[in-house]
């Protein structure tokens, strides 16, 4: 079953992946988005991200309901989106974003994308590694031990960085 869990999350990045990069080849990632007033790849990542933690929150129900291998099918699915999402849109746009002074942190625009960036490095770190963990592709050396706190606390990270990512969206499109 760890093979199945392991396909459905290549498929599903490979799925991410093409979406993004078919966009911006045929030059309709910056048009107008479907939202508001962001850009639609800025849109789809936004409904992707809402998606995902929607999955994930799913995912904890299907375990503790007794359907492991649902859950890690689940959890291998969601996690690998949102490494595809990362890898193809957020790294990029965090690049893009630049901080002068540390008092730019005092504009809660530029704070909260500089929260969302954090918590988000550390969630996506944290999810990856139990997926990784829960396919049996770590080392038994490196499982974490508390690693069913470590899934509550990586689902309430992945809760707290889709709200941020909205709040992000609105402080560079809205405002």
């Amino acid at each position: 079953m760890r093979r199945t869990a392991l396909i459905c999350g290549v498929v599903a990045a490979a799925a991410t992946a093409a979406l993004v990069v078919s966009l911006r080849s045929l030059g309709k990632a910056d048009v107008h988005g479907f939202l508001g007033p962001g850009t639609m790849l800025a849109d789809i990542n936004v409904a992707l991200e809402v998606l995902l933690v929607v999955g994930l929150t799913f995912g904890m129900g299907l375990v503790r309901k007794g359907r492991v291998e649902a859950h890690r099918t689940n959890q291998t699915i969601w996690v690998s989106v949102n490494a595809a999402l990362v890898a193809l849109i957020m790294v990029g746009s965090i690049r893009t974003f630049k901080i002068a002074h540390w008092a730019d942190l005092a504009n809660m625009g530029n704070l909260t994308i500089v929260v969302h960036a954090v918590i988000g490095t550390l969630t996506f770190a944290a999810g990856l590694w139990l997926v990784l963990q829960m396919n049996n592709i770590l080392p038994g050396r490196m499982h974490v031990r508390g690693w069913k706190t470590m899934m509550r606390w990586t689902l309430v990270g992945y809760w707290a960085v889709a709200l941020l990512g909205i709040a992000t969206y609105r402080a560079w499109y809205a405002e």
